[in-house]
């Protein structure tokens, strides 16, 4: 793992899997979030300040920098075997199936992390916790660690996947959690379905400060409200401006 070791080169994350022929299958594998954008953005129309009557509003969600970025951060990992899982809290019953008997799901009980926690997702409570172990072990570059997030904008209302961190530049062998957020139903997660986001990040300490403003803040901020109050496209102005830094 030579790349490792070479501080002068792009930060790199590796899925590396042991099972021949999965790093085949296209609907299977890891890849750049950018590619799993949800449908209902992508037909979502784009609204900009220019095709409004009013200088009132600059535009829909479409022009707003912080979802184009969320959208590209990091990698998707989608689901590799067709599953069901069904648990029912009467009798505390629970059950899977998988398409492949390799892949084998188990529990996380309530007791290590549920029955402290009334944790729900998109409104949804939680019923239990399944875990599967990825067929993906993580390589990152030393020093760097990933953020496992639910898939957000998918809005599942099924499942989600327990958020967290992982330091993947020393353990590369990941289990992943799902929250069940339905009761006496059986879940079918589809081969391919978006599972979880991972989002690199360096591991580094950051200096805190709490201040009231300067004037040197004061000029920073009013020359900044000033660049993108002159210019009617907001996203492409922040992109430019962004690569300029």
């Amino acid at each position: 793992m030579n790349f490792m070791l070479n501080k002068n080169k792009t930060p790199e994350v590796n899925f590396v899997t042991k099972i021949s022929g999965l790093n085949l299958l296209e609907d299977c594998v890891p890849k750049p979030a950018k590619e799993y954008i949800p449908q209902w953005w992508k037909d979502a129309p784009t609204i900009k300040t220019e095709k409004l009557w009013t200088g009132s509003s600059p535009g829909n969600m479409k022009v707003c920098p912080s979802f184009s970025d969320y959208f590209t951060k990091g990698y998707i990992v989608p689901m590799w075997v067709d599953s069901h899982l069904y648990y029912d809290s009467n009798n505390k019953d629970w059950k899977w199936a998988t398409a492949d008997g390799r892949f084998i799901w188990e529990s996380h009980a309530n007791g290590q992390y549920l029955d402290y926690v009334d944790h729900k997702f998109l409104n949804k409570e939680s019923f239990f916790i399944f875990k599967i172990q990825l067929p993906w072990f993580i390589f990152t570059t030393k020093g760097y660690s990933l953020y496992q997030l639910p898939t957000f904008f998918h809005f599942n209302e099924d499942f989600s996947v327990v958020p967290g961190v992982r330091d993947t530049d020393v353990y590369h062998e990941m289990n992943i959690q799902i929250l069940i957020h339905s009761d006496k139903k059986e879940i079918f997660i589809p081969r391919g379905t978006p599972l979880a986001q991972y989002i690199p990040f360096k591991r580094e300490k950051t200096k805190y400060d709490v201040r009231e403003a300067t004037q040197k803040d004061l000029l920073k901020i009013s020359a900044h409200q000033l660049n993108l109050s002159t210019r009617f496209i907001k996203l492409s102005s922040y992109l430019k401006d962004r690569k300029n830094q």
